[in-house]
């Protein structure tokens, strides 16, 4: 007796969970790594707000999770093909979204940076629409290149000059270096798994260390401590950094998260305990893995960070094992963005880094960066339905549903 013929035996009941069944292949191990930080950072989010603004803002961030998750689910429904043939109508709708931040009465201005707009109560950050947008337009150019990739004027025209365009037009209509960068940073690891010669990243490496070391030459015999303090909050964040006895109010946010994640200890001092958040200006943005250090120790940092390696490598297993090309690049691509935001956020933390304004994927509070991450996981869930040995459910020509499953089981 075949499988359909089995099922057509069953109730009403039994059919219908078996269509389910067949109908929608989940890649369970990376739901569970997403519901676990989804849900690590409702919880967070609570215990770092709630004295100041009680549960406000875990009910948006609530709202914002569950939008998500369906968003991410109905995503995991869309051919990623589709995406991909509008990836430079997503690319150009991204760019134009930046202008919005400078519409008065739209774009609304904090910390020296305008990055949102306002409507109807609900802020919205534009900058977030290009970490997707060129991941998609980049796995389209590279695919599209195949061998060409690396070669100088069709790698400028395609790969370079569009990334470059998008972190430029971030940082000059929003002040957003941070994001600038995580776009470039994404767009080399692209092209680096897309490049069929590893060699060049020698000279990669030698000139991203040339730029650090004029950077560091720049802030330490340019930029003074009264230019800094008075027209340029970028620059007294970076030399807050190097020297933070110096500047004790610029560097103060990175001080209360080291206090904060040493008087965690090894436990911590128990969930929602923790007294540092009440002197962190928004404990429940950048610097909540600080909260997280101080309330649950070095135990429940490691796990958050169990949790984020995790899944990116299951991002990655995916990407190894997709359908084709363009769905390894689209999956490498989120597995980049997901692990950029976790080591900056991390970085920042522990003050290996300066000051960048980077969110804890999943963790931070933010409606924005989380919708959009949860469409990446989206993104993620169809290509992993497609692997090849994945069962998958076609619609027969006379209605009936039939499934087939290959013989390889490579995730």
């Amino acid at each position: 007796m075949s499988e359909n013929q089995s099922a057509a035996g069953r109730g009403p009941i039994g059919r219908a969970l078996h269509y389910l069944k067949n109908l929608y292949v989940v890649d369970y191990r990376l739901i569970v790594s997403i519901v676990f930080l989804l849900t690590f950072g409702l919880i967070m989010v609570y215990s770092a707000s709630s004295a100041q603004y009680g549960v406000s803002m875990l009910r948006k961030q609530i709202f914002v999770a569950v939008v998500g998750f369906a968003g991410m689910i109905l995503v995991s429904y869309i051919d990623y093909h589709v995406l991909i043939r509008l990836s430079f109508g997503l690319y150009l709708i991204s760019l134009v979204s930046l202008f919005l931040v400078r519409i008065p009465g739209l774009g609304s201005t904090s910390h020296g940076a305008s990055r949102w707009i306002e409507i109807g109560g609900f802020s919205f950050q534009p900058a977030e629409l290009l970490k997707p947008a060129i991941i998609i337009l980049l796995a389209f150019t590279l695919t599209e290149l195949g061998r060409h990739v690396g070669r100088p004027v069709p790698t400028i025209i395609y790969v370079i000059l569009p990334a470059f365009l998008a972190a430029g037009m971030i940082y000059v209509l929003t002040r957003n270096l941070s994001t600038a960068l995580i776009v470039l940073g994404i767009a080399v690891v692209l092209f680096f798994v897309a490049h069929p010669n590893k060699r060049v990243w020698y000279w990669v490496i030698i000139g991203l260390a040339a730029i650090a070391i004029f950077a560091f030459l720049y802030y330490e015999l340019v930029i003074t401590k009264e230019h800094a303090e008075a027209s340029n909050f970028r620059a007294g964040r970076i030399l807050a950094w190097l020297y933070p006895e110096e500047y004790p109010s610029l560097s103060m946010q990175s001080r209360y998260a080291l206090y904060a994640i040493g008087f965690g200890g090894l436990l911590g001092r128990g969930l929602g305990n923790g007294t540092v958040k009440y002197y962190l200006p928004e404990p429940m943005n950048d610097f909540i893995f600080a909260v997280i250090g101080e309330e649950l120790g070095l135990i429940g940092c490691a796990a958050i960070i169990f949790l984020f390696a995790y899944q990116i490598w299951r991002i990655m297993t995916v990407a190894k094992h997709a359908r084709d090309k363009t769905g390894g690049l689209l999956a490498a691509g989120i597995g980049a963005h997901v692990a950029l935001q976790v080591l900056l956020n991390i970085g920042v933390a522990i003050s290996l880094l300066p000051n960048t304004g980077i969110s804890l994927p999943y963790i931070s509070y933010g409606g924005s960066a989380l919708l959009l991450q949860m469409l990446e996981m989206g993104i993620v869930l169809n290509i992993s339905r497609q692997i090849p040995g994945r069962r998958i459910v076609t619609q027969g020509e006379s209605g009936s549903v039939r499934t087939s499953e290959g013989a390889r089981k490579s995730a």
